[in-house]
């Protein structure tokens, strides 16, 4: 049932008519013409734009085709990447480069894939995510480049050659400023680069004229949407729905969340659903699949569910596709990638109706719906449940209403006391976004980043000066020098800087440090065990890793007991073991126990069993896995520079963790195609290499498939057979 005035019905369909613009005041796409060439502007009628957004004129008209640097805050779908779009147009046009940075890999994979029209008109683009030691100089052709803040920092890190010819820098998600984990990389890039032309985007900066003077930039802010947007709260069974603060309507449902979904779902919408964690998105999603919305899809979602089996079939993976072949799914981090991309191309082509997310959905990739619930608002954070940020249910509401295709977006809030209804409405509906603040003042941070900057600036003040160039400095505006020269101290003592004076140089150790993009206090772990020990087991070098402030960590849990039996078993190699009555014993059990998943992983222990021990899912084992394989790297890279008799250990430990396997398996394994489990099988069979492969091609291809044996024999190169 559709509540919309026949006024606003009128209204849209004008819009809908135009390609979204105000008829009156909308700009033409030909009008572009003068600015990006005619053929740009066949691309762009071919996507099915015919006239601008209000935002995208407002910002041809405060300078989008000049060289000013400018500050984009509209809401989302209004247009943000297209006005990046010409922007970076007009830039390669006129001989320059543009490097576009955003949060995620997976939205670095969508904004690539997006920016490949411009190949049609000759443009290059390129797209690099990791490794972060690499200078990926093949993008030295490229036009355009899709990064993340850290691949982008790392590059400059490593003096990758085409990094001077950057002119012009998009970032995406610039709010993102604000986050403990990405926002001071973030800021240290864009700060390395205020000298190029910037670019900085955001569906919601409250302070944004405060950025858009730190970049010294114009700052363009609007309210448009191309699809209203309707905030609402539903409690008891009713649901009413606000535009801005008035109450435009109200009825009756029923008495649980469920029926917002069927309602909207029943009249051709999707709808997604942010919960609390993912337990609790996982149980939402399989209680809505039993409302099957499967329709005349079933086919289709039947071959959707079949993809996200093909890679895990464990226990959480076969809840997934259960759910999907009803029309529903569940997303959160603890998905395969291929998962993730599985669910969510079947909502974007409307075969699924319904997903149940985790908040990360609401900041990654581009999904809207008819329209979105908010089925909690609390997050638990240290030691009790807090309300979230505004500015996170502005992220999760901005994705209500699919534009060309809903008349309106909706985003309810569900409560369960007048109270809670009171503080909703009062918080996030009538309340103000939170100001992006920096996050750039922890130790670590400053620590990190100040090895990085030491080689190049080489003095004190130059630092200093820097530090003070920063969003930090801009809002706090209070003295570096005495965390800097503090900082400088503990590089200096664990070896990575010498200072004379005000004269500051790295040595060849602290250069690879920075090279490696890995914490100071990391190099210093590596550098000290190193030292201090020749030869190092499996599970040492793996405890090794897992003790370092770049690992990622897993949680003891009460009936993690088995771990006291583990340390008994491993006391003897393990390089460092804290007094049970140490304040260090918690962090040492969780490292014990992510260096026993670890240890389990390259012994070949199955996939799912781990899952099953650890608590976690066959998204957060591959997250761990690549962690570790970029600290084994390091790892190795630093025992290479010391000559360390454990470097070839080293050299071999990192391709065990990337495939999962024992030493026997690592020539059979990098082979296209050949995982763990076919390497194994094909082992215990007598095919131990490549040349019992050659020779026996027909028994290989009998015991793992003969196009899976045509493909991995294509893949092994001269080199390898002349080994």
């Amino acid at each position: 049932m559709d509540f919309k005035r026949a006024d606003e019905i009128e209204e849209i369909e004008e819009l809908e008519e135009t390609g979204g613009e105000e008829s009156e005041d909308g700009m033409s796409v030909e009008e572009l013409e003068e600015y990006i060439s005619r053929y740009a502007v066949k691309i762009l009628r071919e996507r099915g734009v015919k006239k601008l957004f209000p935002p995208q004129k407002l910002a041809i008209e405060r300078g989008l085709f000049s060289d000013r640097n400018l500050v984009v805050a509209v809401p989302t779908a209004s247009g943000k990447t297209l006005i990046a779009e010409l922007a970076m147009l007009r830039e390669v046009i006129q001989g320059g480069k543009c490097l576009y940075v955003v949060p995620l890999r997976a939205l670095a994979s969508e904004k690539y894939e997006c920016f490949r029209d411009w190949e049609k008109i000759g443009l290059k683009v390129g797209i690099t995510t990791g490794d972060y030691e690499s200078k990926d100089e093949w993008l030295g052709d490229c036009d355009i480049v899709v990064t993340t803040a850290e691949k982008a920092d790392s590059l400059i890190r490593n003096k990758a050659g085409w990094i001077d010819r950057v002119s012009c820098l998009v970032v995406d998600e610039v709010h993102l400023l604000d986050s403990a984990k990405r926002g001071p990389n973030l800021e240290i890039l864009i700060s390395k680069m205020k000298d190029r032309r910037i670019i900085a985007l955001s569906a919601t900066i409250p302070n944004a004229g405060e950025l858009a003077e730190w970049l010294n930039a114009e700052c363009i802010e609007s309210e448009w949407r191309p699809v209203p947007l309707y905030e609402g709260i539903f409690y008891s069974g009713k649901l009413q729905l606000y535009e801005g603060l008035k109450l435009r309507e109200e009825r009756e449902l029923g008495k649980d969340y469920t029926s917002l979904v069927r309602d909207c779902v029943e009249s051709g919408g999707q709808v997604l659903v942010f919960d609390s964690t993912r337990r609790n998105a996982e149980s939402t999603a399989i209680k809505l699949s039993k409302l099957n919305f499967e329709g005349s899809d079933g086919k289709n979602l039947s071959r959707v569910a079949s993809a996200i089996l093909e890679e895990n079939d464990g226990e959480m993976s076969r809840r997934l596709a259960e759910c999907v072949e009803r029309g529903v799914a569940f997303h959160h981090a603890g998905l395969l990638s291929s998962q993730r991309k599985a669910v969510e191309d079947a909502f974007r082509s409307g075969l699924i109706k319904v997903i149940v997310s985790t908040p990360t959905l609401a900041a990654g990739v581009n999904l809207p719906a008819r329209r979105v619930v908010i089925k909690s608002y609390h997050r638990f954070s240290g030691y009790a449940s807090t309300p979230i940020k505004v500015m996170e249910y502005k992220q999760m509401v901005g994705r209500a209403g699919r534009p060309g295709m809903d008349d309106r977006g909706e985003a309810v809030v569900v409560v369960k006391s007048e109270r809670a209804k009171k503080e909703v409405f009062d918080k996030y509906i009538a309340g103000s976004v939170e100001r992006i603040e920096s996050k750039l003042g922890s130790e670590s941070c400053m620590r990190f980043h100040t090895l990085g900057l030491a080689s190049e600036l080489k003095t004190v003040e130059g630092i200093e000066e820097f530090f003070e160039s920063t969003f930090f400095f801009h809002q706090n505006e209070i003295p570096v020098w005495f965390e800097i020269e503090r900082i400088l101290r503990k590089l200096e003592n664990w070896g990575f800087v010498e200072t004379s004076g005000r004269k500051v140089t790295v040595t060849s150790i602290g250069e690879l440090v920075s090279r490696l993009y890995i914490d100071p206090m990391t190099g210093n772990v590596f550098c000290s065990e190193l030292d201090r020990h020749e030869e190092f087991t499996e599970i040492s070098a793996l405890h090794l890793i897992c003790r370092t402030p770049d690992m990622e960590r897993l949680y003891v849990r009460k009936d993690d007991d088995w771990l006291e039996d583990l340390l008994f078993e491993v006391y003897d190699e393990l390089t460092y073991v804290p007094s049970s009555s140490s304040t260090d014993f918690d962090w040492f059990l969780e490292e014990l126990k992510t260096a026993s998943c670890l240890w389990e992983w390259i012994n070949e222990r199955d996939e799912d069993s781990i899952c099953e021990k650890y608590s976690i899912a066959p998204g957060d084992l591959r997250r761990i896995v690549e962690t570790a394989e970029w600290l084994a790297n390091a790892l190795y890279r630093i025992a290479e520079f010391k000559n360390h008799s454990a470097r070839g250990f080293f050299s071999s430990l990192i391709l065990r963790i990337k495939h999962g396997v024992k030493s026997e398996l690592l020539e059979l394994v990098q082979l296209r195609g050949i995982g763990r489990a076919r390497a194994r099988k094909l082992y215990s069979s007598g095919i131990t290499g490549i040349k019992e492969l050659l020779e026996e091609k027909e028994k290989a291809g009998q015991i793992v498939g003969r196009k899976v044996v045509e493909n991995a024999l294509k893949s092994i190169s001269p080199f390898k057979l002349r080994k």
